[in-house]
């Protein structure tokens, strides 16, 4: 999966294209010092976004704004909080 576009919204949003799911729309909203999925503007053209593809975008859609540190460190606190 790769990150093909973005465009720039209100209040800091971005959103994000993936060529994985072409005909849908991903927002990402900030949180701290990254950017999280707040929405995803599904299209049914595109297969079903699974749990593992939000995480693969966040990540992806971090690295590409310089935030990619930030988020790890959100993802490592999390793991530990689950107790995983």
């Amino acid at each position: 999966m790769e990150l093909v576009n973005i465009s720039y919204m209100k209040k800091g949003q971005i959103l994000g294209f993936f060529d994985n799911f072409p005909h849908s729309k991903v927002l990402f909203t900030p949180i701290k010092k990254y950017y999280f999925i707040s929405y995803v503007y599904w299209d049914e053209r595109d297969s079903v976004v699974s749990q593992e593809d939000l995480e693969k975008m966040e990540m992806l859609f971090n690295s590409y704004m310089g935030r990619e540190a930030f988020y790890r460190k959100r993802r490592s606190a999390e793991m530990e909080v689950r107790g995983v």
